[in-house]
């Protein structure tokens, strides 16, 4: 089984930001699509490396339209030059609901 490589974005210490995950069928930056076609992520618990702040989250129609297939996180705080890990864990309506992880690296830099 091939690994997945994770996603590194840049926020700058100062600045309060949401980051995205869209886990739809229809999202271009996935190679292999998470959610089945109708499946929608009915819970999300957003966590970060100590640090960095995690002010809130949400689950969101993404670009394209798909309900629930769009995972939000604002994001607060950092020290440049430090690297931190942000955890997606959601849950779907599928049955039997399927629970997984996914996660992004936020690189601190100034801007």
């Amino acid at each position: 089984m091939a690994s997945a490589s994770v996603a590194v974005l840049t926020k700058d210490p100062n600045a309060v930001l949401d980051f995205g995950l869209d886990l739809s069928p229809v999202a271009t930056q996935l190679a292999s699509p998470w959610l089945a076609p109708g499946e929608q992520v009915v819970e999300l618990t957003v966590t970060a490396d100590s640090g960095l702040t995690v002010n809130s989250s949400s689950i969101a129609m993404n670009a394209s339209g798909v309900t629930g297939a769009l995972l939000i996180a604002w994001l607060a705080g950092g020290v440049a030059g430090t690297t931190y890990n942000v955890r997606f864990q959601f849950t779907t309506n599928s049955t039997p609901s399927r629970t997984d992880c996914r996660s992004l690296q936020i690189q601190c830099a100034t801007r």
